[in-house]
């Protein structure tokens, strides 16, 4: 039966995915891109395999430091220019590297 709940898991990671590359917000895509690495590690799990627990374990610690990075990166574009729309932050490294 964990068959079914890892495809149902796969599966909803990979259509997260298709809609963060349709999000404009920073802080949206943020999120969306969490919920699909959650996804990912539920997967991990349910193999209950040495390289699915490890692999998981890796992707959680990873997520915790780099999402954590990304929201305060978005929230200092957003203090600075007052938007948190891709379409206006985009190119921002050639003023604030």
């Amino acid at each position: 039966i964990s068959f079914v709940w890892i495809s149902i898991s796969l599966v909803g990671g990979v259509l997260v995915s298709l809609i963060c590359l349709r999000q404009t917000d920073l802080k949206s895509l943020i999120a969306y891109s969490s919920v699909a690495h959650m996804g990912i590690v539920l997967a991990g799990l349910l193999t209950m395999t040495y390289w699915g627990l490890s692999g998981s374990y890796t992707l959680m610690i990873a997520h915790g430091l780099c999402s954590s990075g990304l929201f305060c990166l978005a929230n200092v574009s957003y203090e600075r220019l007052g938007s948190r729309s891709l379409l206006i932050n985009k190119g921002l490294l050639n003023f604030m590297p």
